[in-house]
């Protein structure tokens, strides 16, 4: 008689096909009717995802000039992001791990130091076609963070293909509202993958997972979501000095954390290992 384990274990598969496949719905659904849905129920949004612009032009709140650099914090706050997907990066390097984690983790880490880029891009000079580039670092990330939550708690079988889905999907909803002026295929991948990330938290680690704390993930990264919107509300508490989105890219480069601590406890291989110590 199978343990109840085992049976969790076997449910599993079953019960994230039937979460994915509502989430791929509910996208195609955003695709091919996205602007119908916010004609029908009177919202709307500019190319940025925001009902309004502040007087300066600018879709968040800080837009002081610092050392020639304009928007300059939510531009150099930026930084972390690229600085942990390099720290990943090296990381990765000599690690022993399976297949589809070594994949999720080398696009998520990809994903972070391109988003670092492709977002101080934006910021500098705010514009829908700079978002396209804030945006599909983003979507490399997700593609990545969600992938590797389906690596540990549900299998590695699964997590190849959603890493190849999830990429593909989050591209075109980060070109659309440039394209097509079509946002909300870019909430359905921000939010839906976010939700199905949450929902593998709540399952057991799956044969081969390495030990990611994915509940420490999602908190991190609803933090980043309330500091951004609280952007206005933290800038007026800390006296004009930092703004929530400043802070929000901060607290984005450390959901980053817990990946890495559950990276550098895994073995390195023997020659990688031997070589560094022929080195020291």
């Amino acid at each position: 008689m199978p343990t109840f384990a085992a049976a969790l274990t076997h449910r599993r598969p079953s019960a994230f096909t039937t979460w994915a496949g509502a989430l791929l719905a509910l996208w195609l659904v955003a695709l091919f009717a996205g602007p119908t849905l916010l004609a029908v129920t009177g919202v709307a949004l500019n190319p940025h995802g925001h009902a309004a612009l502040y007087a300066h032009g600018h879709p968040f709140v800080d837009a002081r000039t610092l050392w020639a650099v304009p928007n300059a914090m939510d531009v150099l706050s930026n930084a972390p992001l690229s600085l942990a997907g390099l720290i990943g990066l090296l990381a990765l390097r000599g690690r022993v791990l399976p297949g589809a984690t070594q994949a999720a983790l080398r696009v998520f880490f990809v994903g972070l130091l391109f988003t670092g880029f492709g977002s101080a891009l934006y910021h500098w000079a705010p514009d829908a076609a700079g978002l396209v580039a804030d945006r599909l670092g983003m979507a490399i990330t997700f593609a990545g963070a969600l992938a590797l939550a389906v690596a540990e708690r549900v299998g590695q079988a699964p997590a190849r293909p959603v890493l190849v889905l999830t990429g593909l999907a989050a591209a075109l909803s980060a070109v659309l509202p440039f394209t097509h002026g079509n946002v909300l295929p870019w909430a359905v991948v921000q939010f839906g993958g976010v939700a199905l990330i949450g929902w593998t938290a709540l399952q057991r680690p799956a044969p081969g997972a390495i030990g990611v704390r994915i509940g420490a993930l999602i908190a991190w990264y609803a933090l980043a979501k309330a500091l951004e919107l609280g952007d206005a509300a933290v800038f007026h508490a800390s006296g004009e000095w930092v703004s929530g989105h400043s802070l929000k890219h901060v607290a984005a480069a450390l959901a980053a954390w817990p990946v890495l601590a559950a990276l550098r406890a895994q073995p390195l291989r023997q020659n990688a290992a031997g070589s560094g110590a022929a080195r020291a």
